[in-house]
């Protein structure tokens, strides 16, 4: 038995050689880049403006905020806690100024059935 070799020792990597040659696919991605893929895709909002392409998560942001501005607290304080980790909420970062004021009426009724 000393003079014949194992099975395993035939069957094992030769010497320089990877033990996964073939290694990750390249361009597969983690976790982490799949939810920015997610999070980042491009979708189409229909607004006053017409038609715009908008990343996911500013199209997420934006039904928040008019959440919040319809009275929806839980919707407030989440567009408060975003606008302060972003500092939008410090004095001086606003820098537009009132070149003209618009005002609009709103009616709830459907044009259509009057």
């Amino acid at each position: 038995m000393a003079d014949e070799e194992r099975k395993d020792v035939q069957t094992r990597f030769k010497k320089g050689q990877s033990g996964n040659p073939k290694g990750r696919p390249k361009g597969r991605k983690n976790n982490t880049g799949l939810l920015s893929d997610a999070f980042f895709k491009n979708v189409r909002i229909k607004d006053a403006q017409g038609v715009r392409s908008v990343p996911k998560i500013v199209a997420a942001a934006e039904v928040c905020l008019n959440n919040a501005l319809k009275g929806d607290l839980r919707s407030f304080a989440k567009a408060m806690e975003i606008a302060d980790k972003f500092g939008l909420l410090k004095p001086g970062s606003i820098h537009q100024e009132i070149t003209h004021i618009t005002r609009t009426i709103v009616d709830p009724r459907d044009p259509d059935k009057t």
